[in-house]
């Protein structure tokens, strides 16, 4: 009885597997996003998405869907803020056989208020992760749930100080994916400051 206990005790302090490489790679290119200005943290992320796998290409060699994205948040920003300056850069890599792009961005304000972001899109994605697999990969249940149906966002807010993380999953038939042309696995990493 006591040895089953601690065969027991062992299994579950094992801790889970990430739903996917491409957690992990992306961790290891979105995780630090933070710091006093924003820009310091920004400059590391290209080179800790190559040093993660990821390869850096031109927009006009993307997937036509996800060039797509980029431009339509590009052109919000810019509508928003036209004062304002704009950086970011475009990688892919391969899991679980499909195309995964990276994106990264920076904006910075002309009051001087900033956000830097990274997100990845899995677009052909064909099902969410377990949510107990991506809450043993983050280490905590989320700071908040969102769902339409069969397409979910899950916060962490915090994910590490002045880092916020999403993860959202629309499935391909989705009205959400047709009216915003995101569909499949989307995570998202962001940190904003300067205010």
């Amino acid at each position: 009885m006591i040895a089953m206990l601690l065969v027991s005790a062992t299994m579950q302090a094992a801790p889970a597997p990430a739903p996917s490489s491409l957690f992990a790679a992306f961790k290891a290119a979105c995780f630090n996003l933070d710091s006093e200005d924003g820009k310091s943290s920004f400059d590391r992320v290209a080179p800790a998405a190559k040093a993660a796998g990821w390869y850096e290409l031109a927009e006009a060699d993307a997937d036509p869907r996800i060039a797509n994205i980029v431009s339509k948040g590009r052109d919000a920003v810019r509508a928003e803020e036209p004062d304002g300056t704009y950086a970011g850069k475009l990688f892919r890599h391969s899991f679980d056989g499909r195309t995964v792009w990276l994106v990264t961005s920076r904006f910075v304000a002309k009051e001087g208020y900033w956000g830097n972001g990274c997100r990845a899109y899995d677009l052909d994605a064909p099902a969410a992760p377990a949510r107990e697999t991506v809450d043993a990969w983050v280490g905590s249940a989320p700071t908040g749930v969102q769902a339409n149906g069969n397409a979910t966002k899950r916060l962490w807010e915090p994910w590490q100080t002045g880092v916020s993380l999403e993860i959202t999953y629309v499935p391909r038939d989705h009205p959400l994916g047709s009216s915003y042309g995101i569909q499949g696995l989307v995570l998202v990493s962001q940190s904003i400051g300067g205010f």
